[in-house]
């Protein structure tokens, strides 16, 4: 048996570990956002059609059942329709009951009409992981996430009439230090009109190489504290009104919950609110450090 192929970094959810990790894209198509190292040194491109074959068949001799795909790559929704179509006959001609899961820009959904995600799923691009970050316009401008909030509702709502299956990201901290709460009631006032199956809660790390970095280097942002970004995760949580699944399991968090929304949300908040009654300066200490040795989340 040959090796997989895999020419780029590797990046996906944790609750996909155990989907099969096939190469589609190289990169981000974006490669912009302010905090993230993750792509640095490869531009977004397509893995050839001949190696997405090949790594299929040689899974095929091995899981020929196998349901779980995991389409890799920064963001391989970017593809055109009909490219994304040939991914998807490829992978259900070797893996007939495979059902694909990918990351997904908003940007990503702006020159897909609703037939043609509709049409998509059919083919097995049956869930997308969007990275929304916030619902909060001033952050999602200066992380240059290239959309605004009303962007974020128009695209997933297009999701959403489409039938399509859609988790979100939530990246706590980025609008800086004393404004994190109201980006979290301006990011639930957003996700109260939509309905993602399950959102990642994480929170920024400053990681080296970053314009980010830079910029606190330079005095023009302010990273929030500790205490500030758990009350962040709490307000989000006290505000979000739909069914929804948390997971925030995050390197770069103080906290680790999950649970499904409105069932757990006292028991959450409850959680939250003790971490934050007995949280103290060697706490603040033992988590910014942690954060600091990241190199990529």
């Amino acid at each position: 048996m040959n090796d997989m192929h895999y020419n780029g970094p590797i990046v996906r959810p944790p609750t996909d570990a155990y989907s099969l990790m096939l190469e589609v894209t190289v990169g981000c198509s974006h490669n912009k956002c302010r905090f993230c190292n993750f792509y640095q040194g490869y531009p977004f491109k397509m893995a050839p059609l001949s190696q997405i074959e090949e790594d299929l068949i040689e899974v095929s001799h091995i899981r020929p059942d196998l349901k779980e795909v995991w389409a890799a790559g920064g963001n391989p929704y970017a593809l055109s329709v009909s490219r994304l179509e040939k991914i998807a006959l490829l992978i259900r001609k070797y893996l007939p009951q495979a059902r694909i899961s990918t990351y997904a820009r908003v940007t990503d959904l702006m020159n897909k009409s609703v037939d043609d995600l509709h049409y998509l799923k059919q083919l097995g691009f049956e869930d997308l992981l969007v990275g929304i970050e916030s619902g909060d316009d001033e952050a999602l401008t200066f992380m240059n996430k290239g959309y605004l909030s009303c962007d974020i509702l128009q695209q997933l709502k297009k999701l959403e009439e489409a039938d399509v299956d859609y988790r979100v990201i939530y990246l706590g901290g980025i609008a800086g230090k004393g404004k994190c709460k109201e980006s979290a009631i301006k990011t639930a006032k957003l996700l109260n009109q939509l309905h993602p199956y399950m959102i990642f809660l994480s929170t920024v790390a400053i990681l080296p190489d970053t314009p980010l970095k830079q910029d606190v280097e330079k005095g023009l942002f302010e990273e929030p504290g500790e205490l500030e970004r758990i009350e962040e995760l709490k307000t989000l949580v006290e505000h979000l009104e739909n069914e929804i699944y948390v997971y925030a399991r995050s390197v770069s968090s103080a906290v680790d919950f999950t649970g499904y929304l409105p069932k757990d949300k006292e028991t959450i908040l409850n959680y939250l609110k003790d971490v934050v009654d007995h949280f103290n300066e060697n706490d603040e200490l033992k988590v910014k450090q942690r954060r600091k040795q990241l190199k990529s989340v």
